[in-house]
């Protein structure tokens, strides 16, 4: 029962952290709402570049995070590990200097803008 349980957990937070984690090589996604103003915006090439780097952390970040986060065997440690890789990967869109809403407004308009979409695509999916 209690692994069961356990395994309920987990996945809730596995899926908080990977929700958290924003943008992948493939999808883009968003967490929170922003106003029309921000999601029309046009961003430049520093800006999208400083996006890319924000979340190449952001990704590699996750994919450090996710087995650590399977293997936990309580939902305290389960929400300890989601809190630390929140806190890093905050720390990573912050140092490129945004805040987690400018990051997640890009990432909204990305999203919902083909031609950005196309952009930010090509350039994580770039070498380094």
């Amino acid at each position: 029962m209690f692994k069961t349980f356990a395994r309920a957990i987990r996945r809730t937070i596995m899926s908080a952290l990977i929700g958290l984690s924003m943008v992948s090589a493939w999808h883009l996604t968003a967490m929170a709402q922003t106003s029309p103003q921000i999601a029309q915006g046009s961003y430049d090439e520093a800006t999208i570049q400083s996006f890319v780097k924000a979340a190449r952390e952001v990704v590699a970040l996750r994919k450090k995070y996710e087995p650590q986060l399977q293997a936990t065997e309580t939902k305290e440690a389960a929400q300890t590990l989601v809190d630390e890789a929140r806190a890093l990967m905050n720390e990573a869109i912050e140092r490129e200097g945004f805040t987690v809403d400018e990051y997640t407004a890009i990432a909204k308009t990305a999203q919902a803008d083909p031609t950005l979409r196309a952009r930010v695509e090509a350039m994580v999916q770039a070498p380094q």
